[in-house]
């Protein structure tokens, strides 16, 4: 893929904009040019001109039809602000995204890489599994059709494709009528005790929503058993008493221990004086604001 882009002879432009930058320190990177001079300063080992075409990566425009060549080639130069671009680009249009005809058709080294991130992104596990299912079964159908074989077991293949993702999923934070209708129809990919466990876990949960003044909401499972549920239920129509503090990169609602309240914090590691309750997610944007309410639903 990206061999049919990066040639192995440059052209006199492109070597020119490098001699330029080896005897000033500056050349003009565009959006035609950038992949060639990111080729040549790593064939050339110039790692200034490399972080220069890693800064100008986040200025170019990323969409479903180049967002794998991208991915390809930040992780072939490992280039972090490009990558950094990329992932943000993927989390905030994650269901178009596994949808796509590309996405299906990609490596598998590249959907785990994409699976994984998930966790990161908050990425709703129902998504997750959904985006790794699909790859699965388009997988084995590809699979199915080079071997001209009528009858290779379908749902074998998918099984077997499944165990590299499955890790990354935690069911039990999943909607419960998600996992009965999607999950359950394609119990095949686990044994019959695993399937039995996590529909068990997944129906000890309650959803807590968090809504703030402007109505935008976020969404968390709990243990129905946990005491935690009774301290939320005498909370419902109680406003905050101010916007909660980020931390990172994750929503989770957790009690403070100094504090003994409840605030929504973004972060990927709370702190030793937080419990964590639940991990968040919204189905839009989310702004933290004064006067947020909690409930369970």
């Amino acid at each position: 893929m990206i061999q049919s882009k990066l040639k192995l002879t440059y052209k006199f432009d492109d070597f020119k904009e490098l001699l330029t930058f080896i005897y000033s320190g500056k050349c003009n990177i565009t959006n035609e040019n950038v992949f060639v001079m990111l080729d040549m300063a790593e064939f050339y080992q110039i790692k200034d001109l490399k972080q220069l075409c890693d800064d100008f990566f986040p200025e170019m425009e990323l969409n479903l039809t180049n967002i794998f060549d991208m991915l390809e080639i930040s992780n072939k130069y490992s280039m972090n602000r490009m990558k950094e671009s990329i992932q943000k680009f993927i989390s905030q249009n994650f269901k178009p995204f596994f949808k796509s005809d590309e996405f299906l058709n990609t490596e598998k080294s590249v959907v785990t890489e994409i699976i994984a991130l998930g966790q990161i992104f908050a990425i709703k596990y129902e998504e997750m599994f959904q985006a790794a299912y699909e790859w699965s079964e388009n997988e084995a159908i590809k699979k199915q059709k080079e071997l001209n074989d009528g009858n290779l077991n379908m749902n074998d293949a998918i099984k077997v494709e499944m165990q590299d993702f499955l890790p990354y999923i935690k069911f039990n934070q999943m909607e419960i009528s998600f996992f009965e209708k999607y999950v359950v129809k394609r119990g095949f990919i686990f044994t019959s005790n695993e399937l039995s466990d996590l529909l068990e876990s997944v129906q000890s949960n309650v959803r807590v929503k968090i809504t703030n003044e402007d109505g935008q909401s976020i969404y968390g499972l709990i243990p129905k058993k946990s005491s935690t549920v009774n301290v939320i239920k005498s909370l419902q129509n109680q406003c905050s008493d101010g916007p909660s503090k980020r931390i990172g990169a994750m929503r989770y609602l957790v009690y403070t221990v100094y504090y003994y309240g409840f605030f929504v914090g973004i972060c990927t590691d709370p702190p030793d004086t937080c419990y964590l309750l639940a991990e968040m997610n919204s189905e839009t944007d989310f702004e933290f604001t004064e006067d947020c309410k909690i409930e369970i639903v």
